[in-house]
């Protein structure tokens, strides 16, 4: 009896154990499934790519989980999501999942999907009842009903004419009252759907197997690379008048395509990169080059302007308001090292998630300026203004469009490109059409003779310049002529018409002081002599 007893003991006590070993086990090893909504605090854009910063709320208990995080970005670099958190976590893996593929673990989304399964259901049959309706009063408004062709009687027309009338009647009705039942049902989906974003956030899912040496409350914090965000700098320069400093107002435009809009966040432009690996980099030798650029001469550009008057000198209409530089209000902290500029924005900003560019004000400054009016006749009869701006490269200038307001009038657009320009960055204010220029040849029976086996040309212009504004000006004024690129080919200069002359170029500079009112008129002529049976073209 007592061997029995004891062996009877020692079975329970077995199977107790087990019982409770398998239990324990079941605690610790089953996996839950839990839902959280990453809050985004920070963000910091660069050229090409965003790095996002969130705030997850935790709440599990001791074992393995998986954490399915909801609101966080489409196209985002798994390698480069890092998770901090209270202590006694692990993570033993990171996936992401299609939109379509979340799930969400909350009783209160459970019953709202219920409610949007119900209305959804019910929109779609008054939806089905609607086409029924719509094709029976089209089969009612089918003539072949009334007879047709075929002849009817009085009496059977009558009858059919009163039943359409009534019917007729009666599906209208009943289609303005499915309409606005629909129309209901849509309020009722979109309210739910809404709802529903309390718990699934927008954007992707993100989904992390944890393991929890303990149970946790409190937050993850979420960092991770998307490339699904961007931002380019962008100017907007004003001034007065020919005495007035020029202000710069220093813009980024940003946008961003992640599937979730940034409220209220902590923004951050920086012109670095944000590629980030698991391997630590090597440094290797960095090569100083000459950059080469390619030459475009087009007028009422930024660049046309620059290359057209490398050696032109300026006329002294010269800011005096302004002497150095002057930062006015400026609303992001730069930080410039000898690899990237960062801006931190010093105020909340909301960037939607729709690939719209959002516009975000930098830096304001005023810079003195050194204005000149400026005209090449040959290849625009048009004056142009131009703003010479020095000292600039404090400013750590990214390459961007410029749109130039003059007088409180927007002018056009220009380019800046630190990469290219000299130590000196022009910009073309716009046209001034009170400022009339003419230019023309002045032929004779002259200009034209062959003499032996050669042919001579004489070329005479005069330019006309007249001043109808109320002030005096200050003018650059331009032209050219041929440059031989053959021994064949003599071309003279006769007469410069007192303009400086730039002989390996041709150019012609003057340099026009104009009262009010005033014309002054520039006359210059070149002989060009070639072998009488060649053709001279010049470009």
């Amino acid at each position: 009896m007592d061997i029995a007893v004891n062996k009877l003991n020692t079975y329970g006590v077995r199977t107790w154990s087990l019982a409770l070993f398998l239990l324990v086990g079941k605690q610790i090893y089953a996996q839950e499934k839990v839902s959280g909504i990453a809050a985004i605090d920070e963000v910091t854009v660069f050229t090409n790519g965003a790095e996002v910063n969130s705030r997850v709320p935790l709440k599990m208990d001791r074992g393995s989980v998986m954490l399915y995080i909801q609101n966080v970005a489409e196209g985002i670099d798994l390698n480069s999501v890092q998770v901090s958190g209270p202590e006694g976590i692990t993570i033993l893996s990171v996936s992401q999942s299609r939109a379509e593929e979340r799930e969400i673990f909350h009783p209160e989304h459970r019953k709202l999907q219920d409610s949007l399964e119900v209305y959804t259901a019910r929109r779609d049959a008054m939806l089905h009842k609607q086409k029924a309706t719509q094709g029976a009063l089209n089969l009612l408004n089918n003539d072949k009903l009334l007879g047709g062709s075929t002849a009817v009687s009085i009496g059977d027309l009558t009858r059919l004419v009163d039943y359409y009338q009534t019917k007729v009647v009666e599906l209208n009705s009943a289609l303005d009252a499915l309409r606005k039942s629909i129309i209901v049902e849509n309020k009722n989906i979109d309210r739910i759907k809404e709802k529903m974003r309390m718990y699934t956030g927008s954007g992707a899912q993100l989904v992390l197997q944890l393991y929890n040496a303990k149970a946790v409350q409190g937050e993850l914090g979420l960092s991770y690379i998307t490339s699904a965000a961007s931002w380019r700098a962008y100017y907007e320069l004003r001034s007065q008048s020919i005495t007035s400093p020029l202000r710069w107002l220093y813009k980024a435009k940003v946008v961003q395509n992640t599937g979730v809009d940034w409220k209220k966040v902590k923004l951050t432009l920086s012109t670095g990169t944000p590629t980030r690996g698991g391997t630590a980099p090597e440094l290797k030798p960095s090569y100083a080059q000459y950059y080469i650029p390619v030459e475009e001469i087009s007028v009422g550009s930024a660049s046309g302007i620059n290359n057209l008057q490398k050696k032109a000198v300026s006329p002294q209409h010269t800011a005096e308001t302004a002497v150095q530089q002057e930062i006015i209000s400026p609303v992001a902290n730069m930080v410039a090292n000898q690899l990237s500029t960062t801006f931190d924005i010093d105020v909340p900003y909301d960037i939607l998630s729709d690939g719209r560019e959002h516009s975000v004000t930098l830096k304001e400054f005023t810079l003195p300026a050194v204005y000149t009016y400026y005209a090449v006749p040959k290849m625009d009869r048009e004056v142009y203004l131009v703003a010479e701006v020095s000292d600039f490269e404090k400013l750590n200038l990214l390459r961007g469009e410029a749109n130039i307001i003059f007088e409180n009038m927007f002018v056009g657009t220009s380019y800046i490109d630190p990469a290219v320009i000299s130590d000196t960055l022009k910009l073309t204010m716009g046209r001034d059409k009170s400022i009339v220029i003419k230019r023309e040849r002045i032929m004779d029976e002259k200009s034209s003779q062959v003499s032996g086996g050669s042919k001579r040309q004489i070329f005479t212009y005069d330019i006309q310049v007249r001043n109808n504004k109320s002030s005096p000006i200050q003018l650059i004024l331009k032209d050219q002529y041929p440059v031989s690129t053959d021994k064949s080919i003599e071309i003279n200069l006769v007469d410069n018409g007192g303009a400086q002359v730039e002989k390996e170029r041709g150019e012609l500079l003057w340099k026009v002081e104009l009262k009010p009112k005033e014309t002054k008129t520039y006359r210059f002529t070149y002989m060009v002599k070639y072998p009488k049976d060649k053709v001279v073209v010049f470009n």
